[in-house]
């Protein structure tokens, strides 16, 4: 069930870890996970503050895990440990499919940023604009969010691109999406929701998503697609209006996870 490899584990402490612990951020779930020389600590996002301390022990890679015994006590709540159970097996896979991934350079080519960039233009925009794109990228910096950064560059300058937060959606949310380039060309208007209709999204398990389909109920026809979508979900978070086109909406998102770019649609 453990997930983790044990010589890429080796290469990964030995390259990148540190004493004090070397930080490593994760885009995704934005979270800030330690490299040591001999261990790896992934934090989680779970309100009991979950850790997963990575470390080996007589030859193999072992698993501690730690959490508060009730969150709810405050300050008042102490450190445990406790076994690990599926769900968390499943996440500390995420956690290391994605630090293996960025620095264990031994698992594969490297992936040619520029070009792969490149690509994501060609499936987002027609041909004439992306070949602009692409043959203005500039060089690589090696930033964690360089990807990111040309391509909210692009969208904004296409008008493709909303931000607010998502507890704003029924004014400014609606507004801003209605003020973007696609929906204005096609003179498409999502209509305000009525208290009915906020309280339904609200209420939802998963209210994000609701959010979202609540505009795209309304832009599938239209073969257009609104996301939630940069390096990380938060507060304050950006979106684009994205044209599916076939295939070609399916093809971006794949290279968009490639280049460690989030989503949610």
């Amino acid at each position: 069930m453990n997930p983790i490899d044990l010589l890429s584990f080796q290469r990964i402490t030995r390259a990148h870890g540190e004493l004090e612990g070397g930080v490593y951020f994760d885009a995704q779930e934005s979270l800030t996970h330690e490299v040591f020389p001999e261990r790896i600590v992934f934090q989680t996002n779970y309100l009991d503050y979950r850790s997963y301390d990575v470390h080996l022990a007589d030859g193999r890679v072992r698993v501690l895990m730690t959490r508060l015994d009730d969150y709810e006590r405050g300050d008042k709540a102490q450190v445990i440990e406790d076994d690990m159970d599926e769900e968390d097996w499943e996440e500390l896979g995420s956690l290391w499919e994605r630090l293996s991934r960025d620095l264990d350079t031994e698992q594969g080519p490297p992936l040619a940023v520029a070009d792969t960039l490149a690509d994501l233009f060609y499936y987002l925009f027609d041909e004439t604009h992306a070949d602009t794109l692409a043959q203005n990228i500039p060089a690589p910096t090696g930033q964690w969010d360089w990807a990111w950064t040309q391509l909210q560059s692009a969208l904004a300058e296409a008008n493709r691109l909303a931000e607010f937060e998502w507890k704003e959606w029924p004014t400014q949310g609606v507004g801003a999406v209605n003020a973007l380039a696609p929906l204005r060309r096609l003179g498409i208007e999502i209509a305000t929701p009525d208290a009915k209709a906020v309280d339904a999204v609200n209420r939802a398990d998963h209210w994000e998503r609701a959010l979202l389909q609540y505009f795209n109920a309304q832009l599938d026809a239209h073969d257009l697609k609104l996301l939630a979508i940069g390096t990380h979900f938060d507060e304050y978070q950006t979106f684009a209006c994205l044209s599916m086109n076939g295939l070609a909406l399916a093809n971006a998102l794949e290279v968009m996870e490639r280049l460690g770019i989030v989503y949610e649609y």
